[in-house]
Formats: C-alpha cells, sequence, structure tokens
C-alpha cells in the first residue's frame, strides 16, 4: 500500500509571500514600538527645536539614517532572515530601562532605552546578521538624543573658559589689544561675552554629526573613522575661537556686526569652516596612507 502526498503541501513559502509577513510584522512591531515610548519621543522631537538643547542636528538624523538603510537595500535583501529570541531579551531589557529613567527622571536613560529596543526589534526580526550589517546606522541614530545633562553642563563652561582663552590669545597675536575676565573679552570700545550659546557644544554635536555622515560614504577603514571622529571636537573648537576672533575684529570697525544677524552668521561660517576643516583631515590621511603604502610596497 503507498501513500501518497499532495506535491502542493510540499511547496515551500514563496520569496515574495515570506517577505510580506516580514514586513506586516515589521509594520506591527514599529508601531507597538513607537506608540510605547510615544510620551518619551515627543520630548526627545522637542528638544531638537529647544535652542538651549543645541539640537538642531537631531532633525536631520532620522532622514539620514533612512538614506544609509536604503544605499544597503540590495545587500540587505540578500541576507537571510533569521528572528533571534535576543531580540525579545533586548527588548525587555530596553522597557526596564525606560522605566528606571522615568522613575530617576533621568532623560537621557529614558530615551537610549528607546535605541535599546529598537535594535532588539531588529533582531527579534530579523537576526544578528542583519543587524551587524545596520550596525553603522543604527548607532547614529544616537546623535538625535541630547547627552546626559551632567556632561553637557561640564563641556558648556569648559568650552566657555577655553573658547575664551583662545580667542584672547589669538587676538593679541593679531595685534589687538584685549583683557579677559573669565569668559569676557574686553577689546578697545567693545566688550564680548561667551555665553553658553557661544561655548561651541552646539557646533561641535553638528560638526560630530556631519562627520559621522562624512565618515559612512567617504571613508574607508575603522581606523581612519576612528580618527577622524576624535578630530571632530577640537576642529570645533579651533572653529569656534575662530568665530570669536572673527568677532571680536568685527568690532574694531562696527559695533553692530557682534549682535544680530551678523553675529548668527558668523557662528554658521565656523561651522562650515570646521566641516571642511574634517575633510582637510581625511585628505591628510589618505596622503599618508599612500606614501606608507609606496614606502612599504
Amino acid at each position: 500500500m503507498s501513500i501518497t502526498v499532495d506535491s502542493k503541501l510540499e511547496t515551500p513559502i514563496s520569496a515574495p509571500a515570506s517577505s510580506v509577513a516580514i514586513y506586516v510584522q515589521s509594520l506591527i512591531v514599529g508601531a507597538l514600538l513607537i506608540g510605547a515610548f510615544w510620551p518619551i519621543l515627543v520630548g526627545m522631537c522637542g528638544s531638537w527645536f529647544d535652542e538651549k538643547a543645541s539640537m538642531e542636528h537631531g532633525i536631520l538624523v532620522i532622514p539620514a539614517v533612512a538614506y544609509m538603510v536604503w544605499t544597503k537595500w540590495s545587500k540587505l535583501v540578500q541576507l537571510p532572515t533569521r528572528p533571534s529570541s535576543w531580540g525579545v531579551a533586548l527588548m525587555f531589557c530596553g522597557a526596564l530601562q525606560a522605566m528606571l529613567g522615568i522613575a530617576a527622571h533621568w532623560i537621557w536613560l529614558s530615551r537610549t532605552a528607546f535605541l535599546v529596543s529598537l535594535v532588539g526589534a531588529v533582531v527579534a526580526l530579523y537576526g544578528l546578521r542583519i543587524t551587524k550589517e545596520l550596525a553603522y546606522p543604527l548607532s547614529t541614530l544616537v546623535l538625535m538624543i541630547a547627552p546626559p545633562s551632567f556632561v553637557y553642563e561640564s563641556l558648556t563652561l569648559s568650552l566657555q573658559l577655553l573658547a575664551s582663552r583662545l580667542g584672547e590669545v589669538s587676538l593679541e597675536f593679531l595685534g589687538y589689544s584685549v583683557v579677559r575676565d573669565g569668559n569676557i573679552l574686553e577689546l578697545v570700545g567693545a566688550k564680548l561675552s561667551v555665553e553658553e550659546a557661544c561655548s561651541g557644544i552646539r557646533s561641535m554635536l553638528s560638526i560630530l554629526f556631519m562627520c559621522t555622515l562624512y565618515n559612512y560614504f567617504f571613508v574607508r577603514g575603522n581606523l581612519s573613522r576612528g580618527i577622524i571622529l576624535a578630530m571632530a571636537a577640537p576642529v570645533a573648537i579651533l572653529g569656534n575661537a575662530g568665530r570669536i576672533v572673527a568677532t571680536g575684529i568685527a568690532s574694531q570697525y562696527n559695533s553692530a556686526w557682534i549682535h544680530g544677524p551678523a553675529h548668527d552668521a558668523f557662528g554658521y561660517i565656523s561651522i562650515v569652516v570646521a566641516g571642511v576643516g574634517c575633510v582637510v583631515v581625511h585628505l591628510i590621511l589618505l596622503k599618508l596612507q599612500k606614501t606608507w603604502q609606496s614606502r612599504h610596497a
């Protein structure tokens, strides 16, 4: 006696149907994740428009990360989807971290908990291999979250004093008479006060974001990427010092230039100059790399 099996029952689920199921699951999990973290996400998005938070670049992080993922899409669709239970554990840890952050009134902890849960959702739905492929874009999302308040306050004060000192030294080197009292620079007929907004923390965070994007699209090698990211801080500090020097020089010709649109323009120009500085660092690294390779060929 022979038993026949309908061949239709042995046919595996087609790839398109499987893909549709994954996409539907992703939409459901994503909606639940956003709903669970909604109050936290609203507060985080609000910080992007808060001048005191210095997080204006935050609104660009999600579109930038989405574009990063899109550039990898052809490779991602070829990788096998292997959901992992580790993702569920990671989502659970994220939920606990969020509750701890809310209970302790630690905003940064609760906001980073969303990223922990997001990574967990990716692992749970797609597996560790795809998550590894998305490591750089997912890590970039950290830049949409403002630093912890104690770090921000400590950096702001230190940068204020450093920018004031660099401005004083540079102006004196250029032949201008200047007296520094803390974060206040007194020139002939003008007084410059390096406030928190002029400390350079805002430009530093923006330039760090710019360097992160530049690394992803134009830099190869973890060592080069690390060096460029490490140089983002000193380049931003020098750019902000240049802004103070330019403002001090302008004050000797027209005191109106140290306030209003002209003052803001100096700030934007300093960010552009600092961004160019990071590109120059990359070009220097490429030159050194070529020189080393030619000597050891």
